[in-house]
């Protein structure tokens, strides 16, 4: 079993994908082998963006639950990565309804030897986080302006709209950054911390904030360092 999942997973690094998906169906694994083979597959096809392997993964991989996480979390990077927003909200509703939890998102600043942590869709909760939200809705809107169009997802039949804001709540990245803009001095470099990987659509709306604002951020996402100096971004891993 081993040398069939490490094949694959040389496979999908070269991107031999199509070989990687034939040598899958081959092997007739069973119980935590075939989590593991196709949860390997299921890495590569989203690097690669092969959505039709994505969506044959996530039939393989459905009876899993609970060892689901890791899986339902790689298939909506997937469709995260490819703009099909509404996908990757299917992909979230399905592992709310079978009970599945990933680690929370979760983000920090340090400001004077205190650090400030930050949870996705978190408001209430968040330190100064009535004037987080009036800055965060004041800079959506001069973003609008500029052009800015962010996730556009419709909504599903059997979800409710308060559902639906929790699903897509605030990213703790960005609750961080409007703590920051109200808190950290205007000559400083704002400096935030994530324990997960950073988003398109947030890479888009740092950018932009500090095209506007005129500030310079870092954050440091669980695989690199991402700069935006005026607009501009620059990754370091």
């Amino acid at each position: 079993m081993k040398h069939y999942t490490c094949a694959v997973d040389m496979l999908g690094c070269t991107d031999q994908l199509d070989e990687a998906y034939e040598l899958s169906k081959e092997f007739q694994a069973e119980g935590e082998d075939v989590l593991l083979l196709w949860s390997t597959l299921l890495a590569a096809s989203r690097t690669h963006r092969r959505l039709d392997i994505v969506a044959e993964a996530e039939q393989r991989l459905a009876v899993f639950d609970q060892d689901m996480a890791g899986a339902y979390v790689s298939m909506s990077n997937a469709y995260e990565s490819a703009g099909e927003w509404n996908n990757e909200v299917k992909v979230w509703l399905e592992m709310r309804r079978k009970g599945i939890r990933k680690d929370p998102g979760c983000s920090w600043v340090e400001i004077k030897d205190m650090v400030y942590v930050f949870y996705v869709g978190e408001v209430a909760q968040c330190a100064r986080g009535a004037e987080v939200v009036e800055l965060l809705r004041e800079l959506e809107m001069r973003m609008e302006e500029r052009g800015y169009v962010g996730r556009n997802v419709e909504m599903v039949a059997d979800e409710t709209e308060k559902g639906m804001e929790d699903m897509m709540g605030i990213h703790s990245e960005r609750l961080a950054l409007g703590f920051g803009l109200v808190s950290v001095p205007k000559w400083m470099t704002i400096r935030v911390m994530k324990n997960l990987r950073m988003c398109k659509d947030c890479h888009k709306r740092f950018k932009m904030i500090s095209n506007i604002v005129g500030r310079d951020f870092v954050v440091r996402d669980l695989n690199r360092f991402h700069h935006f100096k005026a607009g501009i971004r620059r990754q370091d891993k």
